[in-house]
């Protein structure tokens, strides 16, 4: 996928970079801009070239990042955190500054795959601890498969519940958490064989950059295929459901919520996601009524 426009460069100390070593691949060769703010159209674009993620979802993720933790006015994003090179939200809204991706809560949240959760450590970096983790779950010749990943989940998983107090595990954090790990085996993957190696996995999280004589997908990434992902690191653990820890216990979402059977319904659609099913909900989507204003902040 390098070529001679696409050239590696490491971040300049007043480069930005966050918590999706995607992204941050992207911008250190040059897809997306090496200072780290984009606009959706970079993103778009960027994330097309680079791994061949279809359209669909390429502008989905990027109408996602800019709405929750960029300035959707001035069409600009921080793919790492707050920067004074983008204005403010009209009223402040968002603070002085609008945060960015490394921002604990919208679009960077609990029981990610390598970075601690922000209540109890370092949510913006790569954890070597976490990360030695999941390069060392591999079946045979160092390959990360579906079964390495779908325990490594439940591990974060049952660790958050554990150990993090403050534990914000929605549903809608619960799809992309989840998502991460589909994303990362179906893009990362090398498109010649669909192979992703413990190799190929340290070259975009160590140290952000394509791997030598990696190629992207041969055809398009679509939202099926990351839905079909997050189903199949889910199967082997139904017992993993949304929730939070209120007062050192983990509290399953409500399955009365009409926000969260609005985000269900819209996500079964595209994602064909059955997770709703296991906190045994007897309520039909299709006598959901339309979601309220406050439906989007909510459920993200």
């Amino acid at each position: 996928i390098t070529d001679d426009a696409h050239p590696y460069q490491a971040p300049g100390p007043n480069d930005l970079r966050g918590p999706c070593p995607g992204l941050n691949t992207l911008a250190n060769h040059g897809y997306l801009p090496r200072n780290g703010i984009a606009t959706f159209e970079d993103i778009v674009n960027a994330v097309g070239e680079g791994f061949n993620m279809e359209h669909d979802l390429a502008s989905g993720l990027a109408a996602f990042a800019m709405l929750s933790r960029g300035n959707a006015y001035t069409n600009q994003v921080s793919i790492g955190g707050a920067t004074d090179k983008i204005p403010a939200l009209p009223g402040n809204i968002d603070g002085n500054y609008t945060k960015g991706l490394a921002a604990h809560g919208r679009f960077e949240g609990d029981v990610s795959m390598t970075r601690r959760d922000a209540a109890v450590g370092d949510n913006v970096h790569l954890d070597p601890q976490l990360f030695q983790q999941v390069s060392e779950r591999q079946l045979v010749l160092s390959i990360v498969s579906y079964k390495a990943m779908q325990e490594f989940k439940y591990e974060r998983y049952l660790d958050a519940v554990a150990n993090n107090p403050s534990l914000e595990y929605h549903y809608g954090r619960f799809v992309l958490s989840y998502g991460e790990s589909s994303f990362t085996l179906n893009f990362f993957a090398n498109g010649t064989d669909g192979v992703l190696s413990t190799d190929t996995l340290k070259s975009f999280f160590l140290n952000h950059t394509f791997p030598a004589n990696w190629h992207r997908r041969s055809s398009p990434g679509t939202i099926d295929l990351i839905g079909d992902g997050v189903d199949k690191v889910l199967s082997a653990h139904p017992e993993a459901v949304p929730g939070m820890n209120v007062n050192g216990t983990f509290v399953p979402e409500p399955t009365d919520d009409v926000s969260y059977f609005q985000l269900k319904k819209v996500l079964n659609s595209r994602l064909k996601l059955n997770i709703y099913s296991r906190v045994g909900s007897t309520k039909t989507l299709e006598s959901t009524p339309s979601p309220p204003f406050w439906w989007f902040p909510k459920v993200f």
